[in-house]
């Protein structure tokens, strides 16, 4: 009787310290999982270009221009074929950064540190459904193709994207590209985060 009391007693002094082993383990084994969750950076960035719209910027503005232009036949004028005309449209830029922008300095899986390359214009396109075209010469709306619209405007968008850089459109980019950084990064579990631009 003596004997199965010891045996009896070892196999209850046993379970205990089974138990807590298999919990330290399974909790080891959770933690590392939970802390592992995004610290792969290709995970990271594949959920940053999938989640994230990369466009952070969507600027519209209407613009007039004056043209003139003629015929000419190795680059002599034909006379009495000068054209004047006016065209007001409204264009669409859209700033922001491409996947490849993004540089993961260091995470841990609760702390990530992010380098954007460079933000940047992403397209400028114009809204032909309201392209309004007025010959001064004739004084009449001018049917024009919409092509030959596009191809005498087109010169004239690198110059509207000059003007806004000026007026602070990259900054402002830089701004939008930062908080919506921040916040994916928030939502999918980093406790600390910092977003820095590589210096030009």
């Amino acid at each position: 009787m003596l004997i199965k009391k010891k045996k009896n007693n070892k196999v209850i002094l046993l379970l205990p310290i089974l138990l807590i082993i298999i919990t330290v383990v399974l909790s080891i084994r959770i933690l590392g999982k939970e802390n592992s969750k995004y610290n792969d950076n290709t995970k990271v960035l594949s959920t940053i270009s999938q989640v994230l719209d990369l466009n952070t910027v969507k600027y519209t503005y209407s613009n007039i221009v004056a043209v003139k232009k003629d015929k000419s036949i190795n680059d002599i004028k034909i006379p009495f074929t000068e054209q004047s005309f006016i065209i007001k449209y409204e264009g669409v830029i859209n700033g922001g950064i491409k996947p490849e922008d993004i540089t993961i300095i260091e995470n841990t899986g609760k702390k990530i540190k992010i380098e954007v390359d460079q933000c940047r214009i992403l397209n400028h396109y114009i809204d032909d459904e309201n392209l309004y075209v007025y010959d001064i010469k004739n004084s009449i709306f001018n049917k024009m193709g919409t092509n030959d619209i596009l191809s005498d405007i087109s010169k004239y968008k690198k110059e509207y994207e000059d003007k806004i850089l000026k007026e602070g459109f990259m900054e402002e980019i830089k701004e939008n590209t930062k908080a919506s950084l921040i916040n994916l990064l928030k939502n999918i579990g980093y406790e600390e985060i910092n977003v820095s631009f590589k210096k030009e």
